[in-house]
């Protein structure tokens, strides 16, 4: 008696372009019915025509990568974007006198010295008020100790030692032999009930002569704001340091900060550097000032004037 087995039915061009059609609602299981007879007949095909016979065949078989295998057929690898990676931003150096924030400041001659008409007077004081809308007063300390205890270091802890200011514990002029400059506190008073946070700090630059070896800087004549320009954080210790007042200082409560300006100079600096500041302490609605100069000239690496007013 034979047995007859039924042969299976081929796939017609149109079926097969049918299943591979990405899209389906099941592609997954198409898809992978579609590699599967794609590599039936790659094997049948080479069984048939290999040299060696089917041992030989499964082995070259066995060699080859299948693309579907390995790259799923939906993917779509189109053009390549590219995406420019942008250069850190560099840190602001110039335009300022208070220390940049971590330091190195500026290089040797970072700022000039001007001709001696430098502005140091402290603005008229407005009344004294217990109103939490606006300081009480400002000052600022150009020689002496500096109130509540503390000192340059205390405001600038990251340039301690670093040679960008000399006695740090008192105001007034200095000269470190690369540095010309000098230390200065400044403080506002507030009622002491009042809430601190409710109060911050500014200050403004003004080079009012700049000029190196005869030559005029940009900067001359222009303003700035010094503390933004810095780096620094001026809403908390250790650029602001505050303290109750009394004793040497007036009574209230004490809102203050610190300058070393500095003109950094070589053995071949001619400088020129007038800047006057103003300091200023503002409330809710309402503000209190400070103005205050410091004018340096350097001739051939050596310090003729250096005042602080």
């Amino acid at each position: 008696m034979h047995t007859f087995a039924e042969k299976p039915k081929a796939l017609q061009p149109g079926s097969f372009a049918r299943l591979m059609a990405p899209g389906r609602t099941h592609f997954g299981q198409t898809h992978a019915m579609g590699s599967s007879l794609h590599v039936q007949r790659a094997e049948t095909s080479t069984l048939s025509r290999h040299p060696g016979g089917a041992a030989a065949a499964f082995q070259a078989n066995s060699a080859e990568p299948i693309a579907h295998d390995l790259i799923p057929a939906t993917h779509d690898f189109g053009m390549m974007q590219v995406f420019p990676i942008r250069a850190p931003a560099q840190r602001q150096g110039r335009g300022i006198d208070i220390p940049i924030s971590g330091a190195p400041e500026e290089e040797v001659v970072d700022q000039p010295v001007g001709s001696g008409s430098a502005s140091g007077t402290t603005a008229p004081a407005a009344p004294q008020s217990d109103s939490c809308e606006q300081p009480r007063s400002m000052h600022k300390l150009t020689s002496g100790p500096f109130l509540g205890g503390l000192t340059m270091d205390s405001y600038y802890p990251d340039l301690k030692g670093r040679g960008y200011y000399d006695h740090p514990g008192t105001g007034g002029a200095f000269d470190t032999g690369s540095r010309a400059g000098a230390n200065i506190q400044l403080y506002g008073v507030i009622p002491s009930p009042c809430l601190p946070s409710q109060f911050h700090l500014e200050q403004t630059i003004k080079r009012t002569r700049f000029r190196i070896n005869g030559v005029v800087h940009e900067e001359e004549g222009k303003t700035f704001d010094d503390i933004a320009k810095s780096g620094r954080d001026a809403s908390r210790a250790p650029f602001r340091q505050e303290f109750l007042g009394g004793g040497d200082a007036p009574l209230g409560y004490i809102i203050s900060m610190a300058d070393p300006p500095s003109t950094g100079y070589n053995a071949t600096s001619n400088i020129e550097h007038d800047r006057d500041f103003v300091t200023t302490l503002v409330g809710p609605s309402g503000r209190q000032s400070v103005s205050w100069s410091l004018s340096t000239r350097i001739s051939g690496g050596s310090v003729t004037r250096n005042v602080l007013t």
